[in-house]
């Protein structure tokens, strides 16, 4: 057997099942089990251990073994259907056995499935809770331990003007993710008050009541009663309550005519669907929109101005390198001049024969300078006074230039000499 029957106690038996072992065990038998015993009903009322007294009834009962498994059950409530099959071995009545085996075993998993569904139990409602409960959400709400549904509209419309209402549902919370409570599809079924219910929404829960406006909505009374209210809380609580949306040309109602309505059939520059969409959001909902939008511009600017600095930083850069060449190359130009002084070329005694024209030298920095507007801002360069690579160059060039000079001098002295000769 796949189930365990020693965890099985003996009133799990079925009627069906005591009905086949007493059918079996009721008969007398006359050929005794090996221990003695009488293999019928007398035979498992000794090993039941039932008192002596009930034994002459037993003998007159329509249905002793029924009785004795009923008594053993109620008396020895410890009892398993293992022992039972045990009971039957002693007796020696194998043929029971065999035949009750399916019995059995259905009957364990009958028992088995009622005990683990007996394990849970209903909640009990609270005396307040059917009072908070009005629509489905509150109900899955209050199964998470949050507070009570609130809608952004509860829309009010007529039966016959379903498919419209159905469309007005799919734009404002598929597309605007706004929130909608609808008698027909949210209202929690059995409320007592359904008209109270509907007040309590209107007032208590949805911001905006949405009328969708037709012929049809008018011949309502109820519809008619829900507007009137709405228009007595939006006076006495000061607020924008009622949003008329007129679906079919019709006379409307007094109360609407100071209204400003939206016109679903109205055409050119007219978004019905957007209007409709501004009318319903609350305040605090377009200020995180507008909160958004003004994140995303500030983050805008905030990137601009970083690109600015970049650049700027970067021509601020370039003009520094070039004001560092145009100062090294002044420099050179008067550590030559210095030294062309100092040297024998610039005494007046040797005359002007000794002298030679000045070449005039065009570098890229001048270049860059005809080409070039000088900046509108002032740049402070660092110092120049303990620059090693310029002073190594105006040593090699001075070192040039003497070697140059000193070539011409015996040159024009050699011809000196030889004109004085001659």
């Amino acid at each position: 057997m796949t189930v365990d029957l020693s965890a099985v106690p003996l009133v799990a038996l079925s009627n069906e099942s005591k009905q086949v072992i007493s059918t079996l065990l009721n008969p007398p038998k006359v050929i005794p089990s090996e221990n003695g015993l009488p293999r019928d009903w007398r035979g498992l009322a000794h090993l039941c251990k039932l008192s002596g007294e009930l034994m002459p009834l037993l003998t007159f009962h329509v249905d002793p073994s029924v009785y004795i498994l009923t008594v053993w059950g109620q008396n020895q409530k410890h009892i398993t259907l293992k022992d039972f099959r045990t009971v039957l071995e002693e007796i020696e009545r194998w043929d029971i056995l065999d035949d009750t085996v399916k019995l059995f075993e259905r009957d364990a998993k009958r028992y088995l499935e009622e005990l683990e569904k007996a394990q849970a139990s209903a909640e009990i409602i609270a005396n307040d809770i059917d009072q908070k409960v009005l629509t489905v959400g509150d109900l899955h709400r209050l199964r998470q331990g949050l507070e009570n549904q609130y809608y952004d509209a509860f829309l009010l419309y007529a039966d016959e003007d379903t498919k419209f209402a159905t469309e007005v549902v799919d734009k404002l919370e598929n597309q605007y993710n706004l929130k909608l409570c609808l008698k027909d599809r949210d209202l929690i079924v059995g409320v007592t008050f359904e008209h109270e219910a509907i007040m309590t929404l209107i007032s208590e829960r949805c911001n905006r009541l949405i009328v969708i406006i037709s012929p049809n909505f008018l011949n309502s009374s109820a519809n008619k009663f829900f507007l009137n209210y709405a228009q007595a809380l939006s006076i006495d609580k000061k607020q924008r309550k009622i949003v008329p949306c007129l679906y079919q040309k019709c006379k409307l109602p007094q109360q609407l005519n100071y209204m400003f309505i939206l016109d679903y059939n109205r055409v050119g520059l007219y978004d019905f669907w957007g209007k409709l969409r501004d009318s319903v959001e609350t305040p605090t909902r377009l200020g995180e929109s507008l909160k958004v939008s003004l994140v995303t511009e500030d983050e805008y600017n905030n990137e601009s101005k970083t690109d600015a600095e970049n650049t700027k930083c970067a021509v601020s850069t370039e003009v520094q390198e070039l004001e560092l060449k145009n100062s090294s190359d002044k420099l050179n130009k008067a550590e030559i001049a210095r030294h062309s002084e100092q040297s024998p070329l610039g005494n007046k005694k040797y005359g002007n024969f000794l002298q030679w024209p000045k070449k005039k030298y065009f570098t890229k920095t001048d270049n860059i300078k005809k080409d070039c507007t000088p900046p509108t801002e002032t740049v402070s360069l660092p110092s120049l006074e303990n620059i090693d690579l310029l002073k190594t160059s105006t040593e090699s060039m001075e070192k040039k230039h003497k070697t140059q000079f000193i070539n011409k001098y015996m040159k024009k002295v050699q011809l000196k000499k030889d004109l004085i000769k001659s």
